[in-house]
């Protein structure tokens, strides 16, 4: 668990290293997550739901939000059901606000919850909550 860890946050940091005024290049091999699945093959120049961020959610959120009754009505099982949380391009989106560090969220994030957090923001605000990269 702890090689998978340092090698989210190894990759996390080439993506954050990479940031400029528009979105970076992500030199990175892969990003690992979780239980070790490996997301963003081959170093993609954008991130995206279905490749990148629904494996977050499903590791760390659809226990409760999803299913037939999600917590506080909030279903993060799908890509359509996610979009209503957030307003692409806006960083004040209710997904960023509660899944960020102070968020209430914020501690459910499995394995580095600021990379996960900073996945999550970059996805909504820099790549416009894509579907797909």
């Amino acid at each position: 668990m702890r090689q998978v860890l340092s090698v989210v946050v190894l990759a996390l940091a080439a993506v954050t290293a990479a940031c400029g005024d528009g979105p970076a290049t992500l030199t990175s091999p892969s990003f690992v997550i979780g239980g070790g699945v490996a997301t963003n093959p081959g170093g993609a120049a954008t991130i995206g739901y279905t490749q990148d961020t629904k494996l977050l959610f499903d590791t760390s959120c659809t226990r409760c939000h999803g299913g037939r009754s999600p917590d506080a009505g909030v279903d993060l099982s799908s890509y359509s059901s996610v979009l209503r949380t957030l307003q692409a391009g806006n960083a004040n989106s209710l997904l960023i606000r509660e899944s960020r560090s102070g968020g209430s969220m914020y501690r459910y994030w499995r394995g580095d919850a600021a990379a996960q957090a900073e996945l999550v923001r970059r996805w909504i605000v820099e790549f416009q909550a894509r579907e797909i990269r």
